[in-house]
């Protein structure tokens, strides 16, 4: 399928999503937003699950790409309300940044409860992203 065609899929099941009471934002832009933000968080993560060898790694990496469908598909919008054309990357960055920060300190603190911390707010950020695709599931 070529990609406006899927572009096109995207932008009609957000309609449909967002018409069916979804927990999307209202605002293009924040729209725009949490699905890059979603983007980097699980690009991140399959990255770091690719590295471990874990085959995981390909459900997070595939909703990375869904992500990134439904940021394209809700761009034009989000630019209409004045969001400048280089904004998704830097929202992409920052949800990487994050997601890969709370890795490191699961990982690598030294303190337990700190860890114990680290994995409990990366697997909200990441159960808050599939939730908008997947429909509350994690």
């Amino acid at each position: 399928m070529k990609r406006s065609a899927i572009t096109a899929l995207a932008g009609a099941a957000l309609a449909f999503l967002g018409a069916a009471g979804h927990a999307f934002p209202v605002e293009p832009y924040k729209r725009a937003e949490i699905f890059a933000v979603c983007s980097g968080r699980l690009a991140a993560l399959a990255t770091r699950l690719e590295a471990e060898g874990d085959p995981a790694a390909v459900e997070a990496r595939g909703l990375a790409a869904d992500f990134s469908v439904l940021l394209e598909a809700s761009m034009p919008a989000a630019l209409e309300a004045g969001v400048p054309e280089n904004q998704p990357e830097r929202w992409r960055a920052s949800g990487w940044g994050e997601a890969a920060h709370l890795l490191a300190l699961a990982d690598y603190s030294f303190n337990a409860r700190r860890a114990e911390r680290a994995n409990a707010a990366l697997a909200a950020r990441l159960a808050e992203c599939r939730s908008l695709i997947l429909g509350g599931t994690s």
